[in-house]
């Protein structure tokens, strides 16, 4: 009788929780160890996107221009050069959009004098490249005729501030963790075994990533960590629950003022992601995003006035948007 009643109370709560979603209203029962705000935007009563296929934007130096990853429809149609293409377009002229090189590419990021891209592969184990602007000398940085032949398992690469220096993750196998190599691919090292999803400060003098607390309950493991730019003095910023699996907590970037912090964590409903924002010393954190699907990759505007960001809604679509760092207003990069 009592497992029936725990069973029944169990649902009742879920119902309760589900209701609260629907009505978007944020309750306290069904929410992680983030603090709520009355600045959150339910990002479902937007202006609508076009329907066209965008997500992992990143903006160009000068906030002119964004790049971003579009997938044609495949139909009958194999090609993998269809998938995960490398497009750019242009802020104040979004109908006019290019493609700089066929899939399939994944994280890319572009240096800070706008000539280079790094991304790493689709295929496992997955490898870093590199390729000029406009799609042109690709050059492979790590894995089989490159600089790091032995090298497997890289990616999530970003480019540093002066553009000498490429921080990227190694995710598996043995010795794993943040590691830098320079523009080239050459002087290859890991300065925090077991770190992922690092991100340089915009000064270049520090760096913000993921790594795991073994010393808390398995789920509050996986924390948001500063260190300095060569790997030394490791702070702990986060204790966010739910926080188990790897991608529960995920994509921390810095703010170009170096006063806030935004990522990606488990929203309200506890399952799909969205994103937040904290202060640079990890306090004050506050959900920002909430709609169907997940919300993923944001970046801020060399302003630090916007985020862009993904919205995926799985086997629907992949949009882009730009929220307003103020006024938590959501809009689409493809306005209908």
């Amino acid at each position: 009788m009592q497992n029936k009643l725990n069973i029944h109370n169990h649902l009742r709560n879920l119902s309760i929780c589900w209701l609260f979603l629907v009505w978007g209203t944020i309750s306290s029962s069904c929410q992680n160890s983030t603090e709520s705000t009355n600045k959150l935007n339910i990002d479902r009563d937007i202006p609508p996107s076009e329907s066209f296929d965008a997500s992992y934007g990143f903006w160009g130096p000068n906030g002119e221009t964004i790049y971003f990853t579009h997938s044609e429809e495949l139909g009958s149609d194999p090609d993998p050069g269809k998938l995960d293409q490398l497009w750019k377009v242009d802020v104040d002229d979004t109908g006019n959009r290019q493609m700089i090189h066929t899939g399939r590419i994944l994280n890319a990021d572009i240096s800070p004098d706008g000539l280079w891209i790094v991304f790493h592969s689709f295929s496992l184990p997955q490898y870093l490249y590199k390729m000029r602007s406009d799609g042109s000398e690709l050059q492979r940085l790590s894995g089989p005729d490159s600089p790091n032949p032995n090298l497997e398992h890289t990616g999530l690469a970003r480019w540093s501030p002066d553009g000498k220096r490429i921080l990227f993750s190694i995710y598996a196998g043995k010795p794993r963790g943040t590691a830098l190599m320079d523009s080239s691919g050459s002087n290859t090292r890991i300065i925090i075994p077991y770190g992922i999803d690092a991100k340089w400060f915009p000064d270049g003098t520090k760096i913000i990533y993921l790594n795991w607390d073994t010393t808390q309950v398995s789920n509050k493991q996986q924390q948001i960590y500063v260190a300095n730019a060569d790997g030394t003095n490791q702070e702990k910023l986060t204790d966010l629950t739910h926080s188990r699996y790897m991608g529960d907590v995920a994509e921390p970037i810095v703010s170009p003022n170096e006063k806030s912090i935004a990522f990606t964590h488990l929203g309200s409903n506890g399952y799909d992601k969205e994103i937040f924002i904290m202060k640079i010393d990890g306090n004050g954190i506050e959900q920002i995003t909430e709609g169907p699907g997940y919300a993923t990759r944001p970046e801020w505007s060399p302003d630090g006035n916007t985020l862009l960001f993904s919205r995926i809604i799985p086997n629907v679509s992949k949009r882009l948007y730009y929220l307003d760092v103020n006024t938590r207003e959501v809009t689409p990069v493809f306005p209908a």
